[in-house]
């Protein structure tokens, strides 16, 4: 069942942890009728490592950005920053492309209702006190946390099956919404539309299963 958005009508997307799983991103994109000219996508960071091709996803946020789509980073491009794998170091100009790209990420993005970050928020510490390892690497004192009044943090970091759920499935919690759904640990890539709730999903091993669900955000 493919969901029945309005063509007209702007849609928001977020996928986080990639893990150089590009072609399945492209996948889920096109499988979503994702259209830059309307839609806004944020990509919440770790599009690298664990998974087949980290250079050419790398090279694929860098076209949706120019597109349109804004993406942060995420602890495993911050491990770039200090020591690109050696496919990369084989010309240090390449080398340097990568990370002035990784470095010209932002950390968080705020769009209407909803605060973007790759793996979650320190309490009770304003987003300009959050150190960068807040931002990409904190779990459990977020996950405990109160939610932020008028906002649901989207967030990744942290697959979805470490809560206790099935691998593909989204986590809910107060304000919060988790969609690492695992690609990095062999389960799924997921890419949600927050507009109206939906999420596609496709496993990153044979035989490739893909769903569809409807969500409801509180």
């Amino acid at each position: 069942m493919q969901p029945a958005l309005s063509q007209a009508m702007s849609k928001l997307f977020a996928v986080s942890d990639i893990h150089g799983y590009g072609h399945l991103l492209e996948y889920l994109l096109n499988l979503a009728g994702y259209n830059p000219q309307t839609d806004r996508l944020f990509l919440l960071g770790d599009y690298v490592n664990k998974g087949p091709d980290s250079v050419g996803t790398l090279d694929l946020v860098h076209k949706l950005c120019i597109d349109g789509a804004v993406a942060l980073q995420g602890n495993n491009e911050r491990k770039w920053l200090n020591q690109v794998p050696s496919k990369t170091d084989e010309h240090k100009s390449v080398s340097t492309y990568y990370q002035e790209l990784i470095a010209g990420m932002p950390l968080w993005a705020d769009y209407e209702r909803f605060l973007f970050v790759h793996a979650g928020l320190r309490p009770d510490i304003s987003l300009e006190e959050q150190t960068p390892e807040d931002l990409t690497e904190i779990r459990d004192p977020f996950f405990k946390a109160p939610g932020l009044p008028g906002k649901t943090v989207v967030f990744g970091h942290t697959s979805t099956y470490r809560f206790g759920l099935q691998p593909d499935h989204l986590w809910f919690g107060d304000g919060k919404l988790g969609i690492d759904t695992g690609a990095g640990h062999g389960y799924f890539l997921s890419l949600v539309e927050l507009t109206e709730g939906w999420q596609w999903s496709v496993s990153v091993l044979p035989p490739y299963n893909v769903g569809l669900t409807r969500f409801v955000l509180e």
